[in-house]
């Protein structure tokens, strides 16, 4: 497992982990392919290439953790809002934080679907526990309602 996702252990079987997470390298790169990404419900994480975001209790690279019900449609609306918020930043334009960490550093995603009968929704929250545990914070990118107890 990729050391960079370890505090998904506490929450979820590393086993599950192993077999189960998927990277998309350069998520944001215009030749992106997501032809691997499935029509399913699951989480994604987002992963600075370049960087690292420092803590209260360390330094991590991930900088979002969402969910969705239908992954491949999800990350293409995200490489969307990608497209759009480069250009507003190259204009001087604000635009949601956890595009200008990815244009800035560069982007991995790691997703992973949900299998049995876990819902989606409980899985993110489970994964935003796990990083407040291990870095007590949220990540950066995420509000703070993503986390639901």
């Amino acid at each position: 497992m990729k050391r960079i996702l370890h505090f998904l252990s506490s929450y979820i079987n590393q086993e599950v982990i192993e077999s189960k997470v998927h990277i998309i390298k350069d998520a944001f790169r215009t030749d992106v392919c997501f032809d691997d990404v499935p029509e399913k419900p699951g989480i994604y994480i987002m992963i600075a290439k370049e960087s690292g975001f420092i803590y209260p209790y360390g330094k991590s690279a991930v900088f979002y953790i969402g969910t969705s019900k239908d992954l491949k449609k999800r990350l293409k609306t995200h490489l969307r809002l990608y497209n759009r918020a480069k250009n507003d930043y190259e204009n001087h334009n604000w635009h949601y934080s956890r595009y200008n960490y990815a244009i800035a550093f560069g982007t991995d995603i790691y997703f992973m679907r949900i299998t049995g009968r876990e819902n989606e929704k409980d899985l993110e929250s489970k994964a935003i526990e796990g990083f407040y545990d291990k870095y007590g914070a949220l990540p950066v990118g995420n509000g703070a309602f993503s986390f639901r107890t």
